[in-house]
């Protein structure tokens, strides 16, 4: 497999329902456990952080899922923007809308509200332009 791991996660704000956030990221995480962190956001307000690992076969799967269930238009969008997608530490970044989540539909966001994944890519020696590479292959 290409991927080390991939870490996803969702914010609730304060004024969100967290059982709405949590179903929504369970979209992308059928049988992970789902970690909850408390913390504060920039003006004090609280926020909840819902995050979970991926690790080995469920990688593929996760994939698989995401290349099955991503409408033509946002994979095209998402394989002309790999190059801008991976950083430099081979991560490749994909934002998803948290509230067509929420409905059951998996589609990349255009708005701040996001569901975030955050794939590890495995790319030896670890470069960018070889983790692009890798990347390419996976979509």
């Amino acid at each position: 497999m290409e991927i080390h791991h991939i870490t996803i996660r969702a914010i609730a704000q304060a004024t969100e329902s967290e059982d709405r956030v949590k179903t929504a990221l369970s979209l992308f995480l059928p049988d992970n456990d789902i970690e909850i962190i408390s913390s504060e956001g920039h003006f004090g307000n609280p926020i909840t952080i819902f995050q979970s690992s991926i690790t080995g076969r469920k990688c593929r799967r996760f994939i698989d899922f995401l290349k099955t269930s991503l409408h033509g238009k946002d994979m095209g969008l998402l394989k002309n923007q790999i190059t801008e997608r991976v950083d430099e530490q081979c991560a490749l970044h994909i934002r998803f809308d948290k509230q067509a989540a929420y409905e059951g539909i998996v589609q990349l966001a255009t708005t701040p509200d996001t569901i975030a994944a955050r794939i590890k890519i495995k790319a030896y020696p670890a470069r960018r332009e070889i983790a692009i590479k890798v990347a390419e292959t996976l979509f």
